[in-house]
């Protein structure tokens, strides 16, 4: 008697992958529109990125969540005059966000279910680099091989101003935002130049920001407020760094001394890739569509060359110091006047082989004797906030 060995079992139908979705996460954070203009957000990302990266956010479902679009702040009372669904067919719906004729900065959000779900910085700014009204952009080569390189943006993101009027109160508007590594959402700097490289580690005071009344919203950093705060990740372990980032916009989250990434999630102390793909634009780049953070070519920094620097200015454009947002003790205000870092792409390796919580920066800084110091890779903890310059995708 034949015995026919038992069939192999029918592989198990693997899940379908959304491409609407895969589409979907690499949608702009950021949108930067004229005053007096309005924009409309596809809010479809925020359905995206809770399925798309589920596992790190819970696996909620909140498909059948009421839509709701809020006002998280804005650094001018009423410059975003109204905010509203053009249709509330759930995914498929679209945000509406209407600005003032002011200029300034805003993030907005959709909270579904109750939660906000996603947000998008809204700089409302005259500025147009595609069609250089307002301002310009700068083309450049890296390495000398005549080939152009990059085409950058001619001011730091959230900045109302070029900076190149070489006075205090436009150099102080040129300063823009700062970004924590692989983060899509901005914080507001320094409201002064400040002018030294001491650190206080009681000092948070930060440009103002408003919610949606105009009611003033406070930050004393470690102890909280109704505005951003600070708050240590490694005390939150049983969230995942993903998840809060997402629902708390305004909140820097930082590793304790001995780590230098705020990302921790399921034990695992880093997120290489949040700002960091090697197709490309990822979806928590906070730059708008058509730019994004720089990084490396031709094995060299993005600004190799920039050297020699007489003063801030150069062929560039105006790097205002803006200082930084100091992890090691909570996300305090330091070196405003002094110094500033803008953020690369690319994260780096340890001398063990293994990413270390930091990534490549670009920093300038003032010395001792008044010259400039300018460092075109250089290294920052990714908790620390700093400047972000767009280039051309």
């Amino acid at each position: 008697l034949d015995v026919k060995p038992d069939p192999e079992p029918e592989p198990e139908p693997e899940e379908p992958i959304n491409t609407k979705y895969i589409e979907a996460i690499y949608a702009p954070n950021s949108y930067m529109v004229v005053p007096g203009q309005s924009v409309a957000i596809p809010v479809l990302k925020a359905y995206a990125i809770w399925n798309i990266y589920s596992n790190r956010l819970k696996g909620e479902d909140f498909s059948s969540g009421t839509l709701e679009p809020v006002v998280i702040w804005q650094d001018t009372p009423g410059l975003i005059q109204s905010t509203g669904l053009i249709s509330t067919n759930g995914e498929d719906s679209q945000m509406a966000v209407a600005t003032s004729n002011n200029v300034g900065n805003a993030v907005v959000g959709i909270k579904i279910g109750g939660e906000i779900r996603w947000s998008w910085h809204i700089w409302v700014t005259p500025y147009q680099p595609e069609k250089e009204a307002y301002g310009k952009t700068y083309k450049y080569d890296n390495d000398n091989d005549g080939i152009i390189d990059y085409e950058w943006m001619d001011r730091n993101m959230g900045a109302l101003s070029d900076g190149t009027k070489a006075t205090e109160a436009d150099s102080l508007a040129a300063c823009g935002l700062m970004y924590q590594w692989g983060r899509k959402d901005p914080f507001p700097g320094d409201v002064r130049f400040r002018k030294t490289n001491e650190t206080d580690v009681n000092y948070f005071d930060s440009k103002p920001i408003y919610n949606a009344q105009g009611i003033l919203l406070t930050e004393i950093g470690k102890e909280g407020g109704t505005g951003v705060r600070s708050i240590q990740t490694d005390a939150q372990e049983e969230t995942s760094s993903l998840y809060r980032i997402i629902q708390n916009p305004m909140t820097i989250y930082y590793s304790n001394a001995s780590y230098n990434d705020w990302f921790i999630s399921a034990g695992v102390n880093k997120c290489d890739t949040l700002w960091n793909e090697t197709k490309g634009k990822t979806p928590f780049d906070p730059c708008p569509e058509g730019w994004r953070i720089p990084a490396m070519k031709n094995d060299n920094s993005p600004w190799q060359g920039l050297s020699n620097l007489a003063t801030e200015y150069s062929s560039l454009g105006a790097f205002p110091f803006a200082g930084f947002r100091y992890m090691t003790v909570g996300g305090c205000l330091k070196n405003s006047g002094w110094q500033t870092t803008l953020w690369l792409a690319n994260i780096t390796i340890g001398y063990n082989g293994m990413t270390n919580g930091n990534a490549y920066t670009m920093g300038i800084n003032y010395t001792t004797t008044g010259g400039i110091n300018i460092r075109t890779k250089d290294v920052s903890p990714r908790s620390y906030a700093n400047s972000v310059r767009c280039v051309k995708e």
